[in-house]
């Protein structure tokens, strides 16, 4: 008979999750090495992804004893130096601890290509999950603890000097069904006064100066935060216009195949694009983000305005901290869905005002 005194472990991942299946499918992509390869001390054992500078496999570490994901640059950059977002991403991993951020195993070079060992995501990406779902959405319980954990790997990377900037979907993956931030190979150090000569970012999460190409700071990533939050409970990007069946209130039991949608791919124009251009790219630029309800009427009005706040065009009118806006999210989970018990005590930061 268990304990009366030991309290259960509360449970932190997402009930969406437990629906979701997945049958395997053959690579797509042409990858540059088959299962059973090796390349180094590492034996490919499955295919996972493939991108413009980089091939993700699942591969067996002799070193470790045990299955990782590497991530090992194109065949076309063996024996050169390795491209600078791969370097970049190694460096801000090596640096990084955190239950929310993807665990870097190590580095290397194996047969003139660089690689990354990171730990092996079985689980979904939350995009993988969004589309598994009836019009895309999850449970207003599951997207805000959903987002409190990313949100708590985005303020510990900004402790640590950095921005993010590519918050989505698709870079969140669940271990055991808890989201897990990686792909860290735009990551920024925050400098409050110098503007990026890049704008690199997925089109639909990035704030206004973002795309303005205008000096950025942490509420640049709390925009991406509120858009990746708006797309949870939706199942839109924010500037998205609603259609008719979007005031429909969801059925949880239903079996409405969910509306497929590719992921859009970070900008990487090299040339300078017109006013024009960016406006129809970048529509947050210059329109106000659809209001959440509209898309679904059951996400509570104060959470709507929490969530409008944080994608507001004006940086200096969002939450100014990552901290700030959890803090004002996490009373918004109740009962069963809270993160920790009601009676335990919460020191309140400074750093967690609402500002």
């Amino acid at each position: 008979m268990a304990d009366p005194g030991i309290a259960r472990a509360r449970y932190q991942g997402l009930v969406a999750a437990r629906r979701w299946t997945h049958d395997p499918a053959r690579p797509k992509a042409d990858f540059s090495l088959a299962v059973g390869d090796r390349i180094g001390e590492l034996t490919v054992i499955g295919h996972l992804a493939r991108g413009r500078m980089t091939e993700l496999y699942q591969v067996w570490s002799n070193r470790h004893w045990c299955a990782l994901t590497g991530k090992v640059v194109h065949p076309e950059f063996a024996g050169a130096r390795a491209p600078a977002s791969f370097r970049n991403e190694a460096r801000v991993l090596h640096r990084l601890r955190h239950p929310n951020i993807v665990q870097l195993f190590g580095s290397g070079v194996a047969e003139g290509r660089s690689y990354l060992l990171m730990e092996y995501l079985a689980g979904p990406s939350l995009f993988d999950v969004l589309e598994a779902m009836p019009k895309r959405r999850l449970h207003v319980p599951d997207a805000i603890r959903a987002v409190m954990n990313v949100g708590a790997a985005v303020h510990y990377l900004h402790r640590c000097g950095y921005l993010y900037r590519d918050l989505k979907p698709a870079n969140i993956h669940l271990r055991e069904g808890v989201p897990v931030l990686l792909d860290f190979d735009v990551v920024r150090p925050i400098k409050l006064t110098s503007r990026p000569t890049d704008r690199l970012g997925t089109a639909p999460y990035m704030a206004p100066e973002q795309v303005r190409q205008e000096p950025l700071s942490p509420a640049t990533d709390v925009y991406g935060l509120g858009a990746l939050l708006y797309e949870l409970l939706t199942g839109r990007w924010p500037n998205e216009e609603p259609e008719e069946d979007d005031e429909d209130f969801w059925d949880e039991d239903s079996e409405e195949p969910p509306a497929h949608r590719a992921a859009p791919n970070p900008d990487d124009t090299p040339r300078a694009l017109t006013t024009r251009e960016l406006e129809t790219r970048y529509p947050q630029i210059c329109q106000a983000p659809v209001s959440p309800r509209q898309h679904n009427p059951q996400i509570p009005a104060e959470l709507e305005g929490m969530i409008l706040r944080a994608l507001d065009a004006d940086p200096r009118a969002r939450f100014q901290t990552i901290s700030g806006m959890l803090a004002a999210l996490a009373p918004m989970l109740k009962g069963r869905n809270r993160l920790w018990p009601e009676e335990a005590p919460i020191e309140r930061r400074a750093d967690t005002q609402s500002r």
